[in-house]
C-alpha cells in the first residue's frame, strides 16, 4: 500500500467540493440563463437559450470530471488510496469547448446588429465551431483559434456595437477565457511544480483547473445576462 498514491481525507475532501462546486455553478448558470430568457424581449431570447443549453452540456460533462474522481480512490483507514482507475481531463476538455466558444458567440448576437455584421458573424460563428472542435484534440489550435475569435469579436464590438457602453462585460468574459485557456496551456507543456509530492501537486492541480473551469464558464454566462438586462432597460427607457 506504500508504494500505492494516496490523500489524506481531507485533500480527497477537498477537491471533490470544488469538483461538485463546478458542477453545481455551471448548472445553476444554465438554469438562470433559461429562465432568466422569460422575462426579456423575445429578440433577446435566443442568445441566453443557446447559451443555457450549451452550459447545461458543458455541467454534463463537469459531472462526469467528479464522478471520475470518486472511481479514482478508495477509503482504505484514514486515507484514500488509488484505485487504478484514471481521472477524465478529456470531460473537462469538452465542457469548456461546449461552454466558451457558445458563450462568446451569444456576445456578438447580443451586441453586435447583425445586418452590418454579416460577414464578422460568419467569421466569428466558424472559427469558434471550429474552436469547439479543436480544443479536445490540440492546444495550440484550440490557442490560434480562440486568439482569432476574441480578436474578431472585440474588433467587431469596437467598430460595430451600437452600445458602446455596454461592452464592457464582453471584454472582461474574453480576458477571462483567453487568460484562463493560456494558464492550463502552459501547465500542460510545463507542469506546475507546487511541492508536496505528487500527491500535492494532483490536489492542487485539480483545484485550481476547477477554478478556471468556473472562471471561463459561469463568470463569462452571468456577464451575458447582466448585457441582455442592461440593453433591454436601455430599450425600455428609450420607449
Amino acid at each position: 500500500m506504500d508504494s500505492l498514491l494516496t490523500l489524506s481525507a481531507g485533500e480527497y475532501s477537498t477537491v471533490e467540493i470544488v469538483l461538485r462546486l463546478a458542477v453545481a455553478l455551471t448548472f445553476m448558470a444554465s438554469l438562470l440563463l433559461v429562465l432568466s430568457s422569460a422575462c426579456v424581449a423575445r429578440s433577446r431570447r435566443f442568445p441566453l437559450i443557446l447559451s443555457s443549453v450549451a452550459l447545461g452540456g458543458a455541467a454534463w460533462f463537469e459531472n462526469g470530471v467528479w464522478q471520475s474522481w470518486q472511481q479514482a480512490f478508495e477509503l482504505a483507514g484514514n486515507s484514500y488510496a488509488v484505485t487504478g482507475q484514471l481521472l477524465a481531463p478529456q470531460d473537462r476538455i469538452i465542457a469548456w469547448s461546449l461552454g466558451v466558444p457558445t458563450v462568446l458567440f451569444c456576445f456578438g448576437l447580443a451586441l453586435l446588429p447583425g445586418s452590418k455584421n454579416r460577414g464578422v458573424f460568419v467569421q466569428l460563428g466558424v472559427t469558434l465551431l471550429l474552436l469547439a472542435l479543436a480544443a479536445p484534440l490540440s492546444h495550440i489550435a484550440a490557442l490560434v483559434l480562440l486568439a482569432y475569435a476574441a480578436a474578431l469579436l472585440l474588433v467587431g464590438l469596437s467598430r460595430h456595437a451600437p452600445e458602446a457602453g455596454f461592452v464592457l462585460e464582453a471584454r472582461l468574459s474574453v480576458g477571462i477565457i483567453v487568460a484562463g485557456a493560456l494558464f492550463t496551456s502552459w501547465a500542460f507543456w510545463h507542469p506546475l511544480q507546487w511541492g508536496g509530492g505528487v500527491s500535492g501537486e494532483l490536489v492542487r492541480g485539480e483545484i485550481i483547473h476547477s477554478a478556471i473551469d468556473i472562471l471561463s464558464l459561469v463568470v463569462p454566462a452571468i456577464l451575458l445576462l447582466i448585457v441582455t438586462f442592461r440593453l433591454l432597460n436601455r430599450s425600455g427607457s428609450s420607449e
